[in-house]
């Protein structure tokens, strides 16, 4: 009687456990616990990708009472003309705007031509903003050159988001030979004086580019990651994803990069 009662309360123990597995492994995103690894403590992102969720045809992050919903475009003259009013009203947050650009090949210095339109048009239509430049520094004379280039294109007007530098290898450009030491030396050098003229500075890139600065340097500014998908695979903490090149937004004729702030889900 006893061996036999011991054997039901130990199927009932198993029964129990298996349905309590199958309750955890079934529950949503919001359910789960804050059970996340900081990547200080090891390889885990300090998110969840089961979280990433698509509304809309965009996306957002929802983790418990973390919800991650801020959009955003980043935009230059390609797009041409913009009807920021438009952009407003179909939900989009915030935008990063090209403010200039260094020639791939001969290097010269070159006003994004859209850019004093569309960070005043942007802004008036309650659109928070930061800028960026496309950098092809060779040295870091030439970084410092462009940040106070952007600086004086600036003027001291006000920005929501970072001026973010965006150095990008590409096949024949004048830094494709650029070491990775020379690289974060020239990102440093842009970094510290855009900083140094009142503005926070940021990384763009994917992770190719990321990784070929040093650590020290992607932990000292905060960075724009690019990767397209459903959700990111980079386990540093970035505030800023570029998860598309084929958004569609009203007011923009062309397709355009989205944006997700994830500022919430790092703090």
């Amino acid at each position: 009687m006893l061996k036999s009662r011991r054997t039901h309360l130990i199927k009932a123990l198993v029964i129990c456990m298996m349905a309590l597995f199958l309750l955890l492994s079934l529950s949503s995103c919001s359910d789960r616990e804050d059970t996340w690894t900081h990547p200080d403590q090891g390889p885990s992102p300090y998110y969840e990708r089961v979280c990433f969720e698509q509304e809309g045809g965009r996306s957002v992050y929802r983790r418990g009472p973390v919800v991650a919903d801020k959009t955003g475009v980043d935009v230059s003259e390609y797009q041409g003309d913009i009807d920021w009013e438009a952009v407003a009203s179909d939900g989009i947050d915030f935008a990063f705007i090209r403010i200039g650009n260094r020639g791939s090949t001969e290097g010269g210095l070159f006003v994004d031509e859209r850019y004093d339109y569309n960070l005043t048009a942007a802004q008036a239509a309650g659109i928070e903003c930061g800028v960026y430049f496309f950098s092809q520094a060779i040295s870091v004379e030439e970084a410092q050159e462009e940040a106070a280039f952007v600086l004086e294109l600036l003027g001291g007007r006000y920005l929501d988001y970072p001026v973010a530098f965006d150095y990008e290898v590409t096949s024949g450009s004048r830094i494709a030979s650029i070491k990775s030491s020379e690289m974060t030396a020239i990102a440093q050098a842009f970094c510290s004086v855009i900083e140094a003229g009142g503005y926070r500075a940021m990384l763009y890139g994917n992770g190719y580019d990321l990784e070929r600065f040093d650590n020290e340097l992607r932990s000292s500014y905060g960075i724009w990651f690019a990767e397209y998908g459903d959700s990111p695979s980079y386990t540093a903490r970035f505030p800023i994803w570029q998860y598309t090149n084929h958004g569609s937004v009203s007011g923009i004729a062309s397709e355009v990069d989205l944006n997700l702030d994830l500022t919430d889900v790092m703090n």
